[in-house]
C-alpha cells in the first residue's frame, strides 16, 4: 500500500509539472499601447466655404471655392473648442462657424476670408506649437445665376457630361441645362438622364441651385420623367457626381431604381 501511495503521488507531481510547462509555453499577449499622438495634430485655423447657409430655413448647402451673387455663404472652422476670430471684408466675426450675405455688388470678385484660432496646443505631441494658427482663403463670387423674362443661365454646371454608373457597361454621355417654361418657371431638362436614351425636357422643376450642385425632384407619385429626382454636383475634386432616382411609387416597387453616376464634364 506505501508503494501504491508513491507512485500516485509521484503521478500528480508529474501532472502538475506538465501543466504549468503548458502554461510557461503559451504566448504572451500583445500589451504595447497605441501611440498617443498617432491622432493628435497641431493647432489649425484650417475652414471651409459653403454656399448657402444653415441658418437658412431648409438649406441646400455645398462645398465650394464659388457661389452665385445674391447668396449667404457659411464658413466653417475645422479646430474643435478653440477661439475663432473671422476677417471678412470689414467685419469681425467669433464662432467656430459664421456666414455672411453677398448681395449682387459683389459678382465678379474675388473674397478673402481670414481666419485666426487660438487654442491650448497639445505640448506632448507637438512641443513646438504654439498654438495658435492662422489661414487666409480666397473665394470667388460669379456673376450668374443670369436671368431673363424667357430664360435663364445658371453657369458653367449646364452643357455636357461623359459618365458611368453601375447599371451599364459603358460610359455615355448625358446633357443638362436650364430654361423657362412657358409660365415663366425654372425647368431642370436633362438629356439621357437614364443612359438609355430617356430625355426630360421642360417637365422636372429645379429645386434648388449653387454655382456646383443644382437639385430637381417631382416627389412620390408624380409620373413626370419617371419621377426624375436627384442632384448634379461639380466637386471640388474636379469630379463630377449625379445621383438620380426613377420610380413614381418609391422603393419598393420594382420599377424604382437609384443610381449614382461619376464622370466629368465635356463642355
Amino acid at each position: 500500500m506505501k508503494y501504491k501511495r508513491i507512485r500516485q503521488l509521484a503521478f500528480m507531481l508529474l501532472s502538475l509539472t506538465v501543466v504549468l510547462a503548458c502554461k510557461k509555453e503559451q504566448p504572451q499577449m500583445n500589451t504595447e499601447e497605441k501611440d498617443p499622438c498617432d491622432c493628435a495634430s497641431e493647432v489649425s485655423a484650417d475652414f471651409e466655404i459653403w454656399e448657402g447657409s444653415s441658418q437658412v430655413p431648409n438649406p441646400r448647402q455645398t462645398l465650394t471655392d464659388t457661389t452665385y451673387k445674391d447668396r449667404t455663404v457659411e464658413f466653417r472652422a475645422q479646430e474643435e473648442n478653440a477661439e475663432y476670430t473671422w476677417y471678412i471684408g470689414s467685419d469681425v466675426e467669433t464662432g467656430q462657424v459664421t456666414w455672411k450675405y453677398f448681395p449682387d455688388q459683389w459678382a465678379n470678385q474675388d473674397i478673402p476670408i481670414t481666419l485666426v484660432v487660438k487654442k491650448e496646443p497639445n505640448s506632448v505631441c507637438f512641443p513646438e506649437d504654439d498654438g495658435y494658427d492662422s489661414i487666409t482663403k480666397t473665394f470667388h463670387i460669379s456673376d450668374y445665376w443670369q436671368e431673363t423674362t424667357n430664360d435663364v443661365d445658371l453657369g458653367p454646371i449646364e452643357g455636357t457630361y461623359r459618365v458611368k454608373s453601375e447599371h451599364l457597361a459603358d460610359s455615355f454621355d448625358v446633357e443638362f441645362y436650364a430654361d423657362k417654361n412657358f409660365q415663366g418657371e425654372i425647368m431642370f431638362n436633362i438629356i439621357n438622364y437614364d443612359g438609355e436614351g430617356s430625355n426630360c425636357i421642360d417637365q422636372a422643376r429645379i429645386t434648388g441651385s449653387n454655382y456646383r450642385q443644382v437639385w430637381t425632384t417631382n416627389g412620390t407619385g408624380s409620373l413626370v420623367c419617371d419621377a426624375l429626382r436627384g442632384y448634379i454636383h461639380n466637386r471640388l475634386d474636379g469630379v463630377t457626381e449625379m445621383h438620380f432616382s426613377f420610380g413614381s411609387t418609391g422603393p419598393n416597387n420594382p420599377d424604382y431604381y437609384e443610381r449614382t453616376y461619376f464622370g466629368r464634364k465635356l463642355n
